[in-house]
């Protein structure tokens, strides 16, 4: 049985905040000498409004994704949730009951199961790697994958507290509000669907990006060695290198390769590590971070459902998405896309 992409949602909030204007807003500003633009390559970033919220926003995505579906809401099997943040008012954290219920009420899928998990910016695809499974062994026909992050207010902790250049937080400017969501289902087209979808954990380096509260004020923070973080992504080449071997394929099958995005630096980097693997030395790859940031477990989504918007990914096209996540988690996504449309 045979899995894909059946469609795609997205939305990004209306308010646009560039990086120029962030940096005047820095409490400490003075202290602070880093040329954020020009080393995370970041212009700009969407902004939640006061009203948003991560369930607002992956409501808007699901809605999005149901318009662009061949199904309703009542034909939904199954609903996960996975993002980061999880508000249903500002400010206010929900661990249970799971957002994923408020979202299947909302849209009426009143028979669809539903459960939330989190695994940081791997999310998404921990969400399509357990959805795969499921309809792989006949348990669902098919589902939703949604994520709404409202994970700015890490940023607005951070331009409060940020001491120095070096400050831990220092990351958590780089960060955009995004939904995104995604249906998948069977098919018995070859010239489509689901390849494999593989995710592997690094503990041992956990501890080097955390969300928490704050120890000075309470408030939701980030704090990231980014520079320990990158010496851990030899594993994620080893993986990588191992599920190519296993399925018997190469990068250069592949239109495009799209990873998580923290830094344009840090993309590069990636995808030079990647593309040795395959003595490849220029992978294409499409980019979000210049005006998105990093939307935490949204971004490949967002990247995929732009690319088709813009007419980059077309139908055929072979794309494999790698997930680059605390933890340490690393993800591929392999697939070959249908009839997407949004």
């Amino acid at each position: 049985m045979k899995c894909r992409l059946e469609s795609l949602g997205l939305y990004v909030p209306e308010k646009v905040v560039t990086t120029a204007e962030l940096m005047t807003r820095l409490k400490n500003e003075q202290n602070i000498t880093i040329e954020f633009e020009k080393i995370f390559g970041i212009k700009a970033r969407r902004w939640r409004s006061e009203e948003e919220t991560s369930y607002s926003i992956a409501m808007n995505a699901a809605h999005d994704c149901l318009k662009n579906s061949r199904y309703q809401a009542q034909d939904l099997d199954i609903i996960i949730n996975t993002s980061i943040t999880r508000t249903m008012r500002p400010a206010t954290y929900y661990m249970d009951p799971a957002i994923s219920l408020f979202i299947k009420k909302g849209l009426g899928a009143y028979k669809a199961r539903n459960f939330d998990i989190s695994n940081a910016c791997s999310g998404m695809m921990a969400g399509a790697y357990l959805l795969y499974g499921m309809i792989r062994a006949g348990i669902v026909k098919n589902g939703m994958v949604v994520s709404g992050e409202a994970i700015t207010p890490i940023a607005e902790t951070a331009l409060r507290e940020i001491k120095d250049t070096f400050d831990d937080q220092l990351c958590s400017l780089s960060v955009g509000d995004a939904g995104s969501a995604f249906i998948l289902d069977t098919t018995t087209n070859d010239n489509e669907g689901i390849d494999f979808i593989e995710l592997m954990t690094v503990a041992d380096y956990a501890h080097l990006c955390i969300g928490r509260p704050s120890l000075i004020s309470g408030c939701p923070c980030m704090l990231t060695k980014p520079k320990e973080m990158h010496d851990a992504l030899n594993y994620g080449t080893i993986f990588l290198d191992y599920n190519l071997k296993k399925y018997k394929t190469n990068l250069s099958r592949y239109n495009y390769v799209i990873t998580h995005q923290t830094s344009e630096n840090m993309v590069k980097l990636y995808l030079k590590e990647f593309g040795a693997v395959s003595g490849i030395k220029h992978l294409p790859t499409l980019m979000s971070i210049y005006d998105y940031g990093n939307t935490a477990s949204t971004t490949m989504f967002l990247i995929l459902y732009n690319g088709l918007k813009q007419k980059k990914i077309k139908k055929g096209d072979k794309i494999l998405l790698v997930s680059l996540a605390s933890g340490i988690a690393f993800g591929h996504f392999s697939f070959t896309v249908g009839d997407l449309e949004v």
